[in-house]
């Protein structure tokens, strides 16, 4: 009888702490769909470079960099390194090579800060905006490989998600700036 109950009182034992086990797993379960979604936004973000490498950028002549900035700026209108930097989340180094790659070339120019000398501005030039034009079959290209996976009804709906966490990360604030990142 002793065994008995030693066995019964060890099993409701084990019972309550598997109980209490899986009610942390299911509460771990939700944070992790959260940080399971987040890394994989970033795996495609990381991805969708790819197909822009191979349709767009190479066989334009642009690196990477250089035909991310110059988007950017044809779409964001005049910006200086940091503010691009901050925006497209790209080493401040990496937006300084390709500025200074996109304006030997022709495709972008600096503007006059009369405000903030230290503030050096570049917009896309004349020639810029052509090459950007340019590109638009390629981008088109990409585009409708891409987003052919989808519905109409699911890019609409992409569209509205991506618009809202785009207003989500530019209100992001950190408890600490920092002003230059010491690696990429």
């Amino acid at each position: 009888m002793g065994l008995r109950r030693h066995l019964r009182d060890n099993w409701v034992s084990a019972d309550i702490g598997t109980h209490k086990i899986m009610a942390e797993r299911k509460k771990n379960y939700s944070k992790n769909r959260e940080i399971n979604l987040l890394v994989a936004a970033l795996r495609f973000a990381s991805l969708i470079s790819r197909p822009m490498r191979d349709g767009v950028a190479d066989p334009t002549g642009f690196s990477s960099n250089e035909l991310k900035i110059l988007m950017a700026l044809s779409g964001e209108g005049e910006s200086a390194g940091h503010d691009l930097a901050e925006l497209m989340g790209m080493h401040a180094m990496n937006v300084s090579r390709a500025l200074a790659s996109l304006l030997e070339m022709g495709q972008v120019e600096p503007v006059k800060n009369t405000k903030n000398r230290r503030r050096k501005p570049y917009r896309i030039s004349a020639r810029g905006a052509i090459t950007r034009a340019a590109l638009e079959p390629y981008i088109a290209k990409v585009a409708r490989y891409l987003f052919g996976a989808l519905t109409a009804d699911e890019r609409r709906a992409l569209n509205k998600i991506l618009s809202k966490l785009d207003r989500q990360v530019r209100a992001w604030q950190p408890t600490e700036r920092h002003t230059h990142v010491p690696r990429a």
